[in-house]
């Protein structure tokens, strides 16, 4: 967000998180970085999809259009589905404690962050995103910074892993899901470009959430690596890169406008990249830390010939209704009890 700031003329940005004060001293950086710009905060634990709905329903109050949605919420703490703290043994065993994490919408938060919070704000603000691809200058993208490039099958038994999880499979689960829905959101959004990129090892506070061995473990590997990590500041450039340059166009750019595709890098030897299915310019891109394709179309491509992307989008618009359904019977609950 910073190095966008720093790169374009009056930006108004929207930051969600649920640190107040972490997020105060972010803006204030940004303010140093580009006095015409403006950053707002909007408090919310993205965890469940009802704080998605109400951060979401705020936006679209106060913007007609927004040209830019990039999503990084996560987390890596180390409990599964049901609370337990997972270890490992060769045999893959697990031990168990009984703290739960399931939020109440009957999900995995960790599952939530990582793919269905972020869908429901790309189905929520798709109008937005939709609306800024038929306005001047044309421009509108979508990123999603995860894991694009993790080649790892999924279990189509039990897509949310409500009875099979842990957190390999949640990750190849929620990583492989993100690269299919950006493929299915660009054939149903075309005027918008989809990315799901990989940052790399980046050291953040991702970890916070861990136990506090798994905190110290961790900084002492970033300590010892961190000639193999890639800067924040560098991330953040190259994911402004990734937000505007020509080489990740939407499947149908608008064809008079002069950003629809983004800018046009100078010099360079490549004028578009190859999207998830291969083709040139389709609007769906899995981009590696640098910014390249990841080439993972093996996988990918034997699930599109078996029609995965209908099944993962069929699932994820249920788990919607899902947890609508169970809203409306709570909301229906408490206005009986207020009766009674």
């Amino acid at each position: 967000m910073k190095e966008f700031v720093r790169d374009t003329l009056f930006p108004r940005v929207y930051l969600v998180g649920r640190n107040e004060e972490a997020a105060e001293a972010v803006i204030a950086e940004c303010k140093e970085l580009n006095q015409g710009g403006k950053v707002q905060f909007l408090k919310a634990d993205v965890s469940t999809l009802a704080e998605v709905d109400r951060v979401c329903a705020e936006i679209t109050k106060k913007e007609s259009h927004i040209n830019l949605l990039v999503q990084t919420q996560s987390n890596i703490d180390l409990k599964g589905r049901n609370g337990e703290l997972v270890t490992y043994s060769p045999n893959h065993s697990s031990s168990q404690t009984n703290m739960q994490t399931e939020t109440t919408e009957g999900l995995d938060r960790k599952f939530t962050l990582n793919f269905y919070s972020r869908m429901r704000f790309i189905s929520n603000l798709l109008p937005l995103l939709n609306a800024s691809s038929e306005m001047a200058p044309h421009y509108s993208r979508s990123i999603s910074v995860l894991g694009a490039g993790y080649e790892e099958k999924i279990d189509f038994s039990d897509l949310d892993l409500k009875n099979t999880f842990s957190p390999r499979k949640c990750a190849a689960h929620t990583i492989v899901m993100n690269d299919i829905m950006a493929e299915e959101f660009s054939i149903r959004q075309p005027g918008t470009t989809f990315i799901h990129s990989s940052p790399l090892a980046v050291y953040t506070e991702l970890g916070r959430d861990a136990p506090l061995w798994a905190r110290v473990l961790a900084k002492g590997f970033a300590f010892v690596f961190s000639p193999f990590f890639v800067s924040a500041k560098e991330t953040g450039e190259r994911h402004t890169f990734l937000a505007t340059s020509a080489l990740y166009p939407p499947r149908k750019p608008f064809e008079i406008g002069p950003l629809s595709k983004g800018i046009i890098v100078p010099g360079g030897s490549k004028t578009v990249m190859p999207g998830a299915d291969g083709k040139d310019g389709s609007g769906a891109y899995l981009v590696n830390w640098n910014n390249e394709i990841t080439g993972r179309e093996k996988l990918l491509q034997d699930y599109r010939d078996t029609g995965t992307g209908r099944v993962i989008w069929e699932h994820t618009m249920g788990i919607f209704e899902q947890v609508e359904k169970l809203r409306q019977e709570r909301v229906a609950g408490k206005t009986l009890n207020s009766q009674l």
